[in-house]
């Protein structure tokens, strides 16, 4: 299993592989979300009005543990 987390300047909800996942914060922490060993296309959905600048981002995931998930951060568009 492989660990990831979804740091954003708000909130969102957040995508794995086209399957909905939940909110990348859950009590203001950055929640961890785990998924298989492989590429995968994380997508988030801005919560406060906002669109991000890249909404689907494929990554390489792996080597990874819940102490240290790899980040995959997203920016709001300007």
């Amino acid at each position: 299993m492989e660990f990831f987390t979804a740091p954003c300047p708000g909130k969102g909800e957040i995508w794995i592989d086209k399957r909905f996942q939940g909110p990348n914060v859950r009590h203001d922490r950055l929640f961890v979300f785990q998924c298989g060993e492989g590429i995968h296309n994380i997508g988030m959905e801005c919560l406060i009005g906002r669109q991000c600048q890249i909404l689907i981002q494929q990554v390489s995931i792996s080597e990874t543990n819940p102490v240290e998930p790899l980040e995959v951060p997203f920016t709001c568009a300007p």
